[in-house]
């Protein structure tokens, strides 16, 4: 045989013997519910294309690829429906001009916790989506379903800043959960739920949990178009960047009359501006704008502190929790305790109101009142109170602007209604 004949055959027989090799420890965990491959036994100029390579082998069953100790991601990643890409621990850096993490219906990303799996933005030009569900990112409006993005950190890395992109992207996405995942100094949103509704879908049975935010560049966590939706038990901190494109904490609010926001939970999330060094947005913020499904919005048991209430006193957040809208209706916000901002610590303005059982501590002050209520009616507000620690600028004046009818209104100490409102 001659010399390159000899060479040509080591190189089959080597293709052959991975590929062999791969085959065999696909077959080797299938005794198991689901079968695992790992992505470093595959082929591929970059980690992407290896763990693309894994998921193709796994087929249509349900199965898991893993990937261990980071590396680079030149190649979009597509997770198939029933698969579960296992990132173990270390840095995972996106050079990708397209998305570079897209979750099928039924597939998961998860991690090795958020201190050990990072997963970066795209270092290229206005790519600021980490993971997307796949079909949303195909054509914003359509659905997706049974999606699970778990314990790990999504980092910023992009040069530049956005206010409309997501670093987590899941679109109207049915039976999704992100949960114990850092959104970490990212440029632009952090989490969003809800796309278009041009095609008749809407996030729903969706929830974000036991998550950090921290140095979001815009809104942290959003929802534009959905029902049945819950924000819980997530924390937030040093909301914005310098130089960004301005930072609202929570966000609910639909883009166009075809949206919904119903059966919304807003609960025991922590917001804490305290260590900032820039000023941010608001705390909370419920938009109802002109659509024709809104609420019930149950605002609950959440903690918002708007800057430093000693040494250095601080206003980083404008309002704490601000409500409006045309459609306003059904809007529960209780036993929230709001702590030193710049403006309002409760500004709603429309109907239907619930706010009972609500602390609030140093907001308001400069000339700017505590409390701000517009147009207001058909609502009972009752056993909330304003304190005054004497340290810093602080009023406890409730504005009325425009009507104030049928509403009950009682047992506040110290918010300053007017005479003539009990």
């Amino acid at each position: 045989m001659s010399h390159t004949k000899a060479l040509l055959f080591l190189l089959i027989s080597l293709s052959v013997s991975a590929a062999s090799e791969a085959s065999a420890q696909v077959r080797q965990r299938q005794t198991g519910a689901s079968r695992s491959v790992e992505a470093s036994s595959f082929p591929g100029a970059d980690l992407g294309a290896r763990i693309n390579a894994a998921d193709h082998a796994l087929g249509a069953a349900v199965g898991e690829i893993v990937a261990r100790g980071g590396g680079r991601i030149s190649t979009q990643i597509i997770i198939s429906e029933r698969h579960t890409l296992r990132l173990m621990p270390g840095t995972y850096a996106p050079d990708t001009t397209g998305i570079p993490l897209l979750l099928k219906p039924g597939s998961a990303v998860v991690g090795s916790g958020w201190d050990n799996t990072i997963l970066l933005e795209s270092t290229a030009q206005a790519q600021f989506t980490v993971i997307s569900a796949y079909k949303h990112s195909q054509r914003n409006g359509d659905a997706d379903s049974d999606l699970s993005v778990r314990d790990l950190q999504v980092k910023g890395a992009n040069s530049g800043f956005n206010s409309a992109p997501q670093a987590v992207s899941l679109g109207n996405c049915t039976n999704c959960v992100v949960d114990r995942v850092w959104i970490n100094s990212t440029r632009s949103i952090g989490i969003q739920l809800g796309g278009s509704a041009v095609y008749g879908n809407f996030a729903s049975n969706s929830r974000v949990t036991n998550c950090l935010f921290t140095h979001v560049a815009s809104q942290n966590l959003a929802l534009v178009n959905g029902s049945d939706i819950i924000f819980e038990n997530n924390r937030f901190e040093s909301p914005g960047q310098d130089g960004g494109p301005g930072s609202t904490v929570i966000d609910l609010e639909p883009n166009d009359a075809d949206d919904r926001i119903e059966n919304v939970v807003i609960r025991n999330n922590l917001l804490d501006a305290r260590a900032n060094i820039i000023q941010a947005g608001s705390g909370i913020v419920i938009q109802a704008g002109s659509v024709a499904r809104f609420g019930p919005v149950l605002v609950e048991g959440n903690t918002i502190y708007g800057g430093r209430t000693t040494g250095n006193v601080t206003n980083s957040l404008s309002n704490g929790i601000y409500a409006f809208g045309a459609s306003m209706k059904g809007v529960t916000i209780r036993n929230n305790n709001v702590t030193r901002v710049g403006q309002c610590g409760l500004r709603i303005e429309g109907a239907g109101y619930i706010v009972t059982g609500n602390q609030f501590a140093d907001v308001g002050g400069g000339g700017t009142p505590g409390f701000y209520m517009a147009d207001v009616s058909n609502s009972r507000i009752e056993g909330n109170s304003f304190r005054y620690s004497g340290i810093g600028p602080a009023d406890g004046t409730v504005n009325i602007v425009g009507s104030f009818k049928n509403n009950v209104v009682r047992n506040n100490p110290g918010m300053g209604f007017p005479p003539n409102i009990h």
